[in-house]
């Protein structure tokens, strides 16, 4: 177990040691001021320094003692400890670091468990339509329609990991400007039209003559989140897209969201019960959304009835030009 060091000790504790010493000449030198005897005098000096001196060891071993006592707390990294027993500048601005650095490590571990998920999720799900993919591909006759779909689908997924990648990154690519809104809306329909065909979905697109100030490629990337989310959990329905009192609503009559489903739809992985009975869902894609949301001043809520059809509204207050 490591000591003080004398020499450390006798540096801290060189004004102490001097005015002692300082007191010891001056007692063995008072026979000279004052009519004192010099025996008497160099006695009373002497009783003097023994009595500083082992002053100056009970200092030395209290001392040694509290610096045990922190040597063993750092070795054991129990800074907070170091600071209750001694409140020095020194001791609190580490005992501070300490504690941000703990935080820091702990988001960052949060943030690592959260993209270890994220991929585990993203991984077992891209499996399913690269294996019907394959199916479609030993059948005599292949159905290009659907083989294009397995492959919209993947290119989803592959979309979504990106958007994924991009958003835990610090240097996120945004670009604000102003943007027609239903210019984005219509370019998002396109894309997805021939999904629209496929579920035998028809798409009801009310104009909103908006103009709003954000980065064109992430919102769109957040509207087709929802749109897909919408096709995929709605069957020879309707899909309604409408401006009302500021908020954006995509509105399905799909198979909706069960109640006590509602409130975790936007978490990451969760599914729900309906997402687990399709087998559609990664419960990703609106806990990507309400990131996003963020990043561009938007927020988001959803409104649904099971078996009746969901509405997701987008807020644009902050973003309307």
């Amino acid at each position: 177990m490591s000591h003080l060091p004398i020499r450390k000790f006798l540096k801290r504790e060189k004004f102490t040691i001097i005015f002692g010493l300082i007191i010891f000449f001056y007692i063995l030198g008072v026979h000279l001021i004052f009519d004192i005897e010099k025996k008497k005098s160099i006695y009373i000096s002497f009783l003097y320094l023994f009595l500083f001196f082992m002053y100056i060891c009970f200092l030395y071993f209290e001392s040694n003692k509290e610096y045990i006592e922190e040597t063993y707390l750092i070795n054991k990294r129990d800074y907070k400890k170091i600071y209750e027993i001694k409140a020095s500048p020194l001791s609190k601005a580490l005992y501070e670091e300490i504690k941000e650095n703990k935080v820091y490590r702990d988001k960052e571990e949060k943030k690592r468990e959260d993209v270890k998920n994220y991929l585990t999720i993203w991984t077992h799900q891209i499996k399913s339509p690269i294996f019907a993919l394959k199916l479609l591909l030993k059948k005599d006759e292949i159905n290009r329609i659907d083989c294009e779909n397995e492959i919209f689908e993947i290119e989803e997924y592959v979309g979504n990991i990106l958007g994924y990648a991009r958003m835990n990154i610090d240097s996120t690519d945004y670009v604000f400007g102003k943007y027609d809104l239903d210019d984005i809306i219509r370019s998002v329909i396109r894309k997805y039209s021939i999904q629209f065909i496929g579920k035998n979905n028809s798409v009801d697109f009310s104009e909103t003559k908006k103009v709003i100030l954000t980065d064109a490629k992430w919102f769109s990337f957040l509207l087709e989140q929802i749109i897909s989310n919408s096709i995929k959990y709605t069957e020879n329905g309707k899909i309604l897209i409408y401006l009302k009192d500021n908020e954006l609503v995509v509105e399905d009559n799909g198979i909706g969201i069960m109640p006590e489903d509602l409130p975790r739809i936007f978490d990451a992985g969760y599914t729900g019960y309906n997402g687990r009975l399709e087998k559609k869902s990664t419960g990703l894609g609106l806990n990507l959304t309400k990131n996003i949301g963020k990043s561009l001043r938007i927020t988001l809520r959803c409104e649904s009835e099971a078996n009746v059809g969901t509405k997701i509204y987008i807020n644009l207050k902050n973003i309307l030009s």
